[in-house]
């Protein structure tokens, strides 16, 4: 929610994120729950997630996403639309480039929804269908159906985007990033083989 509450004005918007953003907090510590329960040392496993290079490529593939929107929306918000310079280099700040790295971070989060949550879901109910660690499938069950609500929010917003329906100009940006959101996609479908 620090990428979108910045940007959101309607109440419904709102609300609906920061619910978004609850339930990523129960599915956090239902993770937790789970490798606490089958490893001996979940501190292994914890501390692997912040070394393990596969992890940190595909994070790093789609937090860049999260984080050119925070740091335009930052700028948006603080010096304003101009051309501006931050830290010893020049950065343009207009409403047209934050519209079109929140259509990207959009992109990026219904990447992650859509391929890369669904592959990691698939080996949870492969175990319980052999009647294995059945208990973590139930709440895998749960987390699921929730990421399934989070990934239609996000198609949602993308749809009404690529229509131009509320703004012309984000149909213009969707048709814009129409390339890089489809190599977005297959590089999401590339990692998680």
């Amino acid at each position: 929610n620090v990428a979108l509450l910045p940007l959101i004005s309607i109440p419904e918007l709102e609300t609906w994120v920061e619910t978004w953003s609850f339930s990523e907090t129960i599915h956090s510590r239902s993770y937790t729950h789970i490798i606490r329960n089958i490893v001996n040392d979940p501190a292994l496993v914890f501390d692997d997630i912040v070394t393990n290079e596969e992890i940190k490529k595909r994070a790093k593939d789609i937090s860049g996403y999260y984080d050119d929107l925070i740091e335009m929306t930052s700028y948006y918000h603080l010096l304003g639309e101009g051309t501006h310079q931050v830290n010893g280099k020049t950065v343009t700040v207009n409403l047209r480039a934050l519209k079109k790295q929140l259509y990207l971070c959009l992109m990026s989060v219904n990447a992650l929804e859509a391929i890369r949550f669904y592959v990691s879901f698939a080996c949870s109910f492969a175990f319980a269908e052999r009647e294995l660690m059945e208990g973590n499938a139930k709440i895998i069950k749960l987390i699921a159906r929730d990421e399934a609500l989070h990934l239609t929010g996000t198609q949602h917003m993308l749809n009404l985007m690529r229509s131009g329906a509320d703004d012309p100009e984000m149909a213009e940006i969707a048709e814009e990033c129409q390339q890089e959101c489809y190599d977005l996609f297959v590089l999401a479908a590339q990692q998680e083989k």
